[in-house]
């Protein structure tokens, strides 16, 4: 095989593994982070925070109204009694307890409206919790299948080094040293003349270049790009 066609296999198999490599990053990238999963925990966390924030406020109202009843109970004792017969501390008592009890009436009206958000609230959060389980399942699955893929392509990848170390060691050393320095800096070392152009740069070659490249043991390169340029 010539060497040109030694540059040109090797060209292939790097492109292989950077196929691989950048196929195996996208998939390290999946494992790590799933939208989904994320938007149904961040869901979640809202619908649940909704609800023991209206939870908190529920049992606060609660207090606040036994508080009240504790008041009120003893002062309608006290009331209807007879233990008190003076007429103008009745009357103090009875506006005492017009008071209380419109405060009373006042914090049931809220804790009714709570409780009502409540429920709805406490719905929602049942069903957060449900999409947030499936999402779960799913991307148990997800990983599984993703987990699998990244096992092939590892090995595929494994497979393709060690084709790559086999050409390597075909090939000159300082021919390898060219070949990687213009990979490194143009992304495609190995350009294809077509007709009288660089198919990398589209830049006119000249004859000279031209024959050169017929040529099976050397590398001709273009002068522009310097890519390596091959005939085909």
């Amino acid at each position: 095989m010539s060497l040109i066609n030694d540059i040109c296999t090797l060209q292939e198999i790097d492109d292989e593994v950077a196929g691989l490599e950048a196929a195996i990053a996208d998939i390290d990238g999946r494992l790590a982070h799933s939208e989904p999963l994320a938007a149904a925990e961040a869901a979640f966390a809202e619908a649940d925070a909704r609800y023991q924030d209206l939870r908190r406020s529920q049992r606060a109202l609660e207090a606040d109204v036994a508080a009240l009843d504790a008041k009120i109970t003893p002062e309608e004792k006290r009331l209807y009694d007879g233990s008190v017969r003076n007429p103008k501390e009745l009357t103090a008592i009875q506006h005492e307890l017009e008071h209380l009890k419109a405060q009373r009436s006042q914090l049931e009206d809220r804790l009714l409206a709570v409780m009502e958000e409540f429920e709805a609230a406490d719905a929602a959060r049942r069903a957060a919790e449900a999409a947030l389980a499936a999402a779960r399942r799913e991307r148990e699955q997800e990983v599984a299948a993703l987990e699998a893929r990244r096992a092939q392509l590892a090995s595929a990848l494994a497979a393709a080094l060690a084709r790559r170390a086999g050409q390597v060691d075909r090939i000159h050393p300082a021919s390898i040293r060219l070949y990687e320095d213009v990979r490194r800096r143009r992304g495609t070392a190995v350009a294809r003349i077509q007709g009288s152009t660089c198919s990398g740069c589209r830049v006119a070659i000249p004859e000279s270049v031209r024959r050169r490249a017929f040529d099976p043991a050397t590398l001709a390169q273009c002068p522009n790009c310097e890519r390596i340029l091959y005939i085909g």
